[in-house]
């Protein structure tokens, strides 16, 4: 998982925002690469003491000096200056921006922008061929579900750019080869239980599925953003591991006493297995490397071993498939 370094701070606005921020908003590096300084709240600029290229440093390392600083100090952001510029540069470089800020009473142009990190860009995912072909037939992938290699062990906007464009034009023609090849199989379909919705979607049953899984999807949000953060450990890995399987088996067992069936089917529901699964995953693979490189940091492997430049892959028989999400996992990727 990349961290964007520099996310708008809500704390440090002069007009806080009425409702918390579903996505964070992004301050550009562009900022930065023009000229934008970062400082802490003492007015003391701290890049240079991490990185001798300064707030020019790359994403992975500006948003763990950053980091550092906040917990060092105690503090919930720190500022990014570009106001030494001239007005009309600003405005005429970053307009959204300026906008975005002047709605909550900040002007960039005279006032510094309260920033702080935020989970940003997922850099590996289901292993993919050089045309985006998966080891599921008829599968391709491409973007951020897809582990292409062209990341490498870090995301600039170059790579990530290039694997969007050319990953996916070279997916497109064999989808389509294989689709005009391939005969549909409806027999296969008879091994799977037959989805069904429950209930209407008024029904007290729902609304209480719903409800339930708002808070647990808050809950793993706060886990992985506490243990699986930016600066980890194996300590608060397997702190993270524990949590999450105990958090999912709440989960499950509250389902099923609302009279939920491992067949029926919802939006909140499916997006929440599917979190738990990448919760599980993440972990794991960040378990599994004992070294730092590039995205992934750990203080008990700061260093990075060429023995270990390989990928991390994590196959099914690795996750834990003790709940109910882990074993459909387990039985979609064999199949």
């Amino acid at each position: 998982m990349q961290f964007h370094p520099t996310a708008l701070a809500d704390e440090g606005l002069p007009i806080k925002p009425i409702k918390a921020r579903e996505n964070a908003f992004l301050i550009t590096e562009a900022v930065r690469g023009d000229g934008g300084i970062l400082y802490n709240l003492d007015w003391e600029r701290f890049m240079p003491l991490y990185d001798e290229r300064a707030e020019l440093a790359p994403r992975d390392v500006v948003a763990r000096s950053i980091d550092d600083q906040l917990k060092k100090r105690c503090e919930k952001y720190v500022l990014l200056d570009i106001s030494h510029k001239p007005r009309e540069k600003i405005l005429s470089h970053f307009p959204n921006i300026a906008a975005e800020c002047l709605q909550y009473g900040l002007d960039i142009t005279r006032q510094p922008i309260p920033v702080v990190p935020a989970a940003h860009y997922m850099c590996g995912g289901v292993r993919a061929g050089l045309q985006g072909e998966t080891n599921v037939q008829g599968l391709y992938v491409a973007g951020e579900v897809a582990c292409t290699g062209l990341h490498g062990a870090n995301r600039l906007a170059s790579n990530s750019l290039l694997e969007a464009l050319v990953f996916a034009r070279r997916a497109v023609q064999p989808s389509i080869d294989h689709m005009k090849s391939s005969s549909l199989d409806l027999s296969a379909s008879n091994w799977w239980a037959r989805p069904v919705v429950p209930n209407s979607p008024g029904s007290n049953v729902m609304d209480n599925v719903s409800r339930k899984t708002r808070e647990v999807r808050r809950e793993l949000q706060s886990i992985m953003w506490k243990y699986v953060g930016i600066v980890r450990s194996t300590t608060r890995l397997e702190t993270a591991e524990g949590e999450i399987s105990e958090l999912e088996a709440q989960w499950e067992k509250c389902l099923f006493e609302e009279g939920w069936e491992q067949t029926m089917v919802g939006l909140e529901a499916c997006e929440m297995r599917n979190l738990f699964c990448c919760a599980k995953l993440v972990v794991s693979s960040a378990l599994a490397r004992h070294e730092s490189r590039g995205l992934h940091y750990t203080i008990d492997f700061p260093h990075v071993e060429e023995s270990k430049r390989l990928p991390t892959v994590i196959l099914p028989s690795l996750v834990n498939n003790n709940t109910w999400s882990s074993r459909q996992l387990h039985k979609q990727v064999i199949f």
